[in-house]
């Protein structure tokens, strides 16, 4: 099916190149690569720290982080570790894991931290009744103890984004600093949509750095509303439902 055509793309490395011809989008992306083991190697010793996950992967399954410690190189996933002397070593360990499904190697983004624990942001998008993108939902996700994902899948908490960002800013910082979380995803809608004509609405998971720069981690086509339906907002909720049953 062409591009034009396709409403869900699965691929992730086929979204993250639809986003870096956007020149405002593109300073929020980490660099994403094929998995290999000189990409492996390059970009732990460009970032330290780099995640490992499938290209056509879903709710957090199958992620795992590296990083350099030391002399050595750590490897997480779940809530097991495991250190490696070499990269080779490390990158055999991973290759045993994912066998031959195709995988991407992403930038690590050190997160602030609520209560000792990372977490991101689900913000939803959707072409609203103008035909205009619309922020119709946010809500945050809280990694659960000594793992590294924040899906709710695998043992996350979803929280309001106003109470995980006044945990690392003034009360009176925070309504602003959303906003530009918003500007910045429907951006992310309207050049999706210069690519992928026919999508209607999108899941943005956005992770903030302890520098407060927020980055794109991933970009969902078919995003659930479970998050925020486990979030309580009924207004939310409802405008999310509303811009669903729009006809297309």
């Amino acid at each position: 099916m062409s591009a034009s055509n396709r409403r869900y793309v699965s691929s992730k490395l086929q979204k993250t190149r639809a986003l870096l011809g956007n020149k405002r989008i593109k300073p929020h992306i980490p660099e994403t690569r094929h998995f290999s083991k000189n990409t492996l190697s390059t970009m732990l010793d460009r970032y330290i720290m780099v995640y490992l996950k499938p290209v056509n992967g879903l709710k957090g399954i199958g992620i795992m982080r590296a990083e350099k410690k030391g002399t050595g190189y750590e490897l997480r996933q779940g809530t097991s570790t495991v250190i490696f002397k070499s990269v080779h070593s490390l990158y055999q360990s991973v290759v045993r894991k994912i066998r031959r499904k195709p995988y991407l190697v992403q930038r690590g983004i050190r997160t602030l931290l609520y209560q000792g624990r990372s977490f991101d942001f689900r913000i939803m998008v959707q072409k609203n009744e103008k035909r205009a993108w619309e922020v119709s939902g946010i809500v945050g996700r809280v990694a659960p103890p000594k793992k590294i994902v924040t899906n709710r899948s695998q043992g996350g908490k979803c929280l309001p984004a106003e109470r995980l960002l006044q945990s690392n800013m003034n009360k009176s910082e925070v309504k602003p600093y959303l906003n530009s979380l918003f500007r910045l995803s429907r951006s992310i809608g309207r050049q999706f949509q210069s690519v992928y004509p026919k999508v209607r609405k999108l899941g943005v998971d956005i992770a903030v750095s302890g520098n407060r720069k927020p980055w794109v981690l991933e970009i969902n086509t078919n995003p659930a509303i479970t998050p925020f339906i486990n979030l309580g907002n009924k207004r939310m909720l409802t405008r999310i439902r509303q811009l669903m049953r729009l006809k297309k």
